[in-house]
């Protein structure tokens, strides 16, 4: 392994003990990790396999394949179940970091700046890029403008995770803050795949698609984001230092009027969903978070032109299956730093 490499993965590392360290554990619908071992050795070997097959068979570039998947958290955050799957299935630890580094040579390919977010920055954008939005944020910012679109992202929180649980990833892209010359920040979240029928049938959706929500905040705002694409705040309100932002919904600029509506559909969808999941069996809501875990690496099965729906043996193992007693209980800090630590 070279200095870079190793470097790479000690940067890899010292992520996940931040990131992990940091977050607000929510086991809603289930304890995720008390259920991995069900489905995500399959998991990883075939989005593994996938990818081997996209540069090795039919000459994709990796840069080209990481494209596909679109954007960087949506990669990153799925190394770690890869390696979940490298080690349950024996896999030598040089080829476990090795397959490390490919992932993250994806993610930066996705990405104007670090792959690991190391001074609380999630560049993505190129400055040239951040000055164009930065022209179209409006001059100014109602009180109840600045309201609504922060209880908007509020919202979208909530309607992202009743669609696919943790896997955040595949639906939400949080980058910045990007510094300004004023010194003011500007933020972009990122909405993506907001409407997945697959996955949901004829529960109650949103309308549309994307959605991209660009905000500008006063100088001296202190915001940062990890490498999981969890964003901190220093300051208590943002909601006084906000001071411009614009909507756009499946490539249309919205109003406050389409807002609200959305909000109103948002939490149609959050309740409904909600309740049906209430009501699965432990079973069922592993299934469930499964399918999420395969539509989470559908794109390159859609660039190999395969299926991308749950192996029907991992369907029939999770529907006999019980979960890890082992894994119940959520992490100490101690021991969280010394998981990450031993993680590659």
């Amino acid at each position: 392994m070279s200095v870079d490499g190793n470097n790479r993965l000690r940067l890899y590392r010292q992520s996940l003990v931040k990131a992990w360290g940091c977050v607000d554990y929510n086991d809603w619908p289930i304890k995720l990790n008390a259920a991995f071992h069900l489905f995500l050795e399959e998991f990883s070997a075939e989005f593994l396999d996938d990818i081997t097959y996209l540069e090795s068979e039919r000459g994709i570039a990796l840069a080209d394949i990481a494209r596909a998947m679109n954007n960087p958290a949506r990669v990153y955050r799925i190394i770690d179940a890869s390696l979940y799957g490298l080690k349950r299935s024996r896999t030598p630890l040089v080829k476990q970091r090795q397959t490390t580094l490919k992932l993250l040579d994806m993610v930066k390919a996705l990405k104007y700046g670090s792959e690991f977010n190391e001074n609380g920055i999630n560049e993505i954008l190129s400055p040239s890029q951040v000055a164009l939005l930065a022209d179209k944020v409006p001059v100014s910012c109602t009180p109840f403008g600045a309201r609504l679109i922060h209880q908007f992202c509020g919202a979208m929180w909530s309607y992202t995770e009743s669609i696919f649980f943790r896997a955040h990833d595949v639906t939400k892209e949080i980058h910045g803050p990007y510094p300004l010359q004023d010194g003011k920040v500007l933020v972009v979240k990122d909405y993506l795949n907001l409407r997945p029928t697959e996955i949901w049938g004829d529960m109650p959706l949103l309308p549309c698609n994307s959605i991209r929500i660009v905000k500008k905040y006063a100088a001296g705002v202190n915001l940062t984001i990890d490498a999981l694409n969890h964003l901190y705040s220093e300051q208590k309100l943002l909601i006084p230092h906000l001071e411009g932002y614009f909507m756009i919904v499946d490539g249309i600029l919205a109003d406050e009027d389409m807002a609200t509506g959305l909000l109103e559909k948002m939490k149609e969808a959050v309740s409904a969903i909600s309740s049906g999941v209430d009501e699965m069996s432990w079973n069922e809501r592993v299934a469930k978070y499964a399918e999420i875990f395969w539509f989470r690496k559908r794109p390159v099965r859609d660039l190999r032109g395969l299926p991308w729906h749950v192996p029907a043996k991992v369907r029939e193992r999770i529907a006999i299956g019980t979960d890890n007693s082992a894994r119940r209980e959520r992490l100490s800090a101690e021991q969280v730093s010394r998981l990450g630590q031993i993680t590659i």
